[in-house]
């Protein structure tokens, strides 16, 4: 009985319902973040140097952190699709254990690790201070991060995305705040600069860890027990390990391919960077919509294998995917329209401005390839064909992406157009790729539970 009303629920409930609260969210990270930088920037350029430099390491912190709600979420879904309620609610206790021993042990690490890199820089003094300040304090606590991450997994994995982007929205809207106090000094506070920042941020994520944990509580279908805490079950560790590992290598490697192109394109000088850095931003919006409708894909998915819905997903997933496309490419579209007011916005600088303009006709094929992947590898993920989707992914980053910026930037001397033009063939190929991947079945006879 249990199982028919949880595919009942996957049936009625539309993509577009569990997709736009993710939108959403995914929409105003990236407006606080970019708050987060202005409001640096009007305390001291250098404390925005310091953060900015700091990312890279907190980046790489919570991938190690997103392993687990990578390896949960998928779990999850199959477990719910297939009504094993109870192996669902161990899982969720599971991840919870699992994410604080991960968070305490690498925060300490980094937080101890990173300053002693810093001082290796050959940078600012006060630049270094700023980033030593930040990078342990953020690194500490670190765990509230990881649980807030954890908690928001659980709730899509049972469909209140809703849930988690309320909650999510509350916890940066505290960080804003905090951020203010430190900065400002309101109500006659003093001014703390960048520890101040930092404090916000771990504030605010404890913050959002509590609200969520209650929700979580409140809701029947994903109240789980924390009862005996210290009880570690190596199945259920082993479980979320074996799909969180190998998801996590994809996204390291295809981060560490983005480092080595940034490379390349700093051989063409500061207006590239700049232009690339611009360009992103701007990208970074349909990028997220299509994220948004990739997470939504994978937990119907999810439902669906783990309910032995195979040729029901196998149908819709193509829906999904064609309907993401199409979302892509009408903001891509817009984008393209109003391209000379967006930049802009960024910079007056001519050459900048060149520079993003001639590359813009090739954001299409890039952004294209780019809503096709991050739809049907979560869908593969989902359904438990894991290590076709990373393996795909780390040679098409490597051997396309990065050497083809090579060849096409520098060896046939197009510069900035040719490392856009190799990123738009890896997006594309891999496309392709997973598309054709889908097709053939494959992914039906694996288990991702």
């Amino acid at each position: 009985m249990a199982q028919e009303k949880l595919i009942d629920k996957v049936n009625d409930t539309p993509l577009r319902k569990i997709a736009y609260p993710l939108v959403i969210e995914n929409l105003l990270f990236l407006a606080f973040s970019s708050i987060d930088v202005f409001m640096l920037s009007g305390y001291s350029d250098k404390a925005v140097a310091a953060v900015g430099l700091i990312t890279q390491y907190t980046w790489f912190l919570l991938v190690l952190l997103q392993v687990i709600p990578n390896g949960a979420t998928i779990s999850l879904t199959n477990f719910l699709g297939a009504g094993q309620v109870e192996k669902a609610k161990k899982i969720s206790r599971t991840a919870l254990q699992m994410v604080i021993v991960f968070g305490l042990f690498f925060g300490l690490v980094f937080a101890f690790l990173i300053p002693q890199i810093l001082k290796k820089y050959n940078i600012d003094d006060e630049v270094r201070l700023f980033a030593s300040q930040y990078a342990f304090i953020y690194s500490a606590f670190s765990v509230f991060s990881g649980i807030s991450i954890v908690q928001s997994s659980i709730l899509r994995s049972y469909g209140h995305t809703k849930d988690a982007m309320v909650v999510n929205a509350i916890a940066n809207s505290l960080n804003i705040v905090g951020n203010a106090l430190a900065l400002y000094g309101w109500f006659g506070l003093p001014i703390l600069g960048v520890k101040g920042v930092a404090i916000s941020t771990v504030a605010s994520q404890f913050a959002g860890a509590i609200i969520l944990s209650v929700r979580i509580a409140c809701l029947k279908d994903s109240k789980y027990s924390i009862k005996n805490p210290f009880k570690i079950v190596k199945s259920e560790w082993r479980q979320i390990l074996k799909i969180g590992v190998p998801t996590a290598g994809e996204s390291v490697s295809w981060n560490l391919s983005q480092l080595v192109i940034m490379i390349i394109i700093t051989t063409f000088g500061t207006e590239a960077i700049a232009a690339f850095t611009y360009l992103m931003t701007i990208l970074r919006f349909i990028y997220m919509i299509a994220i948004s409708i990739g997470t939504a894909s994978q937990i119907k998915t999810g439902h669906y294998c783990g309910a032995g819905l195979q040729q029901t997903a196998y149908k819709n997933v193509f829906c999904y995917q064609i309907s993401g496309s199409a979302v892509s490419l009408f903001f891509a579209t817009v984008i393209f329209i109003f391209r000379h007011q967006m930049i802009a916005f960024f910079t007056t600088d001519v050459a900048i401005t060149s520079i993003i303009l001639s590359v813009m006709p090739v954001t299409f094929f890039l952004e294209l390839g780019r809503s096709i992947n991050v739809i049907i590898i979560p869908c593969l993920m989902a359904s438990g064909d894991i290590h076709f989707p990373v393996g795909a992914g780390i040679f098409s980053n490597w051997m396309i992406s990065t050497l083809l910026s090579y060849v096409f930037a520098v060896l046939f001397g197009w510069g900035f157009i040719g490392v856009i033009i190799a990123m738009a063939c890896d997006e594309l190929f891999r496309g392709i790729l997973m598309i054709f991947r889908w097709k053939s079945k494959v992914w039906m006879y694996k288990k991702a539970v």
